[in-house]
């Protein structure tokens, strides 16, 4: 029990480490030369609520919940920045800005069916925010938020066996959607809002089918200083490496089978953490200083028990037999913001012997982040964080890696 609590609890100061890691990592790409992303110029303070709903499209909800309604109220404290920052990434995205939020989800307030529980959310996350278009006082573009959520109730075999969603009490919280606003006043701002919001804890903890909420609300901003209409100005380009380079790295994950759980039994909860290992490489081509697309190829190794998982759920083995190994193609589109990129992968598994209940399908989807170090002789060295799922809504695992460019 000792070493178990102590799993627990590194295992959620490292999530917190990392929010405070692409916090320290999210703020350089933001400051101009003049280095005045700090003065309260700058600054601004939101609150907010929203109206949600939970999503049901395969009906994997009504065994526990009677009504799908929750709401949510949160603040931020945002930085944003402004033409006169000399930010040429800044003026290229339309002045974006980032906050450090925390909100609360009342989705304990659904009604559960007898003996079964849904716990209310905490969230802390970073978000971010950028204009599609602007006009005067009226702006229009999207919002992604990104961080951990804290349930207060799980998946319990004993006193909470039909709340397959949540399988641990920390998850990754993320949040997209649009944010339409009006400057009301030079420090006020009020903005009606659109969201999708997913909580998972990327199958580090089974059973996870993970929840999908639709969201609509408002948020009221306040600037510690008068605005005014930020016009783009002239901003001298920044270099950036012109055409084809190459991508090398390695990531590391885990999971844990939902599937080995229901075949094992509630006897064996939690079920066993089991490592995931990958190595890729990318050739990539930069053709504009926001935009580059690359093809890869990637092989991965996977801890399992597809063969026992088989025998007692299917009473037999896959007769194409099993293998830990499997490889991929995949085609990445990467979305450039100074030395941070967002990558968006579909991959393609062209080697898979993975038995006959774990159903990975054909293809992946993974959502990733890369924050690359200051250039070395032989390359740019690069860290990054992603989540990789199957049928573009089933989280398979969190991905920790490292790489170089060159």
């Amino acid at each position: 029990m000792k070493d178990t609590r102590t799993y627990n609890q590194n295992h959620k100061m490292k999530r917190l480490y990392l929010i405070v890691i692409a916090l320290s990592m999210a703020l350089p790409a933001f400051s101009g030369p003049k280095n005045t992303i700090f003065n309260k110029e700058h600054i601004n303070v939101s609150v907010h609520g929203r109206y949600q709903h939970m999503l049901d499209w395969h009906d994997i909800y009504n065994d526990m919940l009677e009504t799908h309604r929750s709401t949510l109220m949160g603040v931020q404290v945002g930085l944003d920045t402004h033409a006169s920052d000399g930010n040429w990434w800044a003026n290229a995205y339309n002045y974006p800005s980032i906050s450090l939020g925390f909100s609360y989800d009342n989705a304990g307030s659904m009604k559960s069916r007898p003996g079964t529980h849904f716990g209310d959310f905490y969230n802390l996350y970073l978000a971010t925010e950028f204009d599609f278009f602007r006009a005067g006082i009226f702006s229009f573009g999207p919002v992604l938020e990104l961080g951990m959520s804290y349930t207060t109730h799980k998946y319990n075999p004993q006193r909470n066996a039909v709340n397959q969603f949540i399988g641990s009490k920390i998850l990754a919280n993320l949040v997209g959607g649009l944010e339409a606003s009006l400057r009301v006043h030079p420090q006020w701002e009020l903005a009606l809002t659109g969201y999708m919001v997913h909580h998972s804890n990327g199958m580090t903890h089974a059973p996870n089918l993970g929840t999908n909420q639709a969201a609509v609300g408002a948020k009221l901003k306040y600037y510690l200083t008068p605005q005014e209409t930020d016009k783009k100005i002239p901003v001298e380009k920044p270099d950036y490496p012109k055409g084809l380079r190459w991508n090398i790295y390695t990531s590391f994950g885990g999971h844990s089978c939902d599937w080995e759980l229901i075949a094992k039994g509630p006897e064996s909860y939690p079920a066993k953490f089991r490592l995931r290992a990958i190595l890729g490489a990318e050739a990539s081509w930069r053709y504009c200083r926001l935009l580059s697309t690359a093809i890869g190829i990637e092989g991965n190794y996977a801890d399992n028990a597809y063969r026992e998982t088989d025998l007692l759920q299917m009473g037999m083995e896959d007769p194409k037999g099993y293998s830990p190994f499997y490889t991929s193609v995949n085609l990445v589109q990467y979305l450039h913001y100074s030395n941070i990129s967002i990558n968006f992968t579909l991959g393609v598994y062209t080697f898979k012997k993975t038995g006959l209940v774990e159903d990975m399908g054909r293809c992946f989807q993974r959502m990733s982040v890369r924050y690359h170090l200051p250039s070395f002789k032989t390359g740019q060295m690069f860290v990054g964080l992603g989540m990789r799922a199957h049928y573009f809504d089933r989280s398979y695992c969190i991905e920790y890696g490292t790489g170089i460019t060159f």
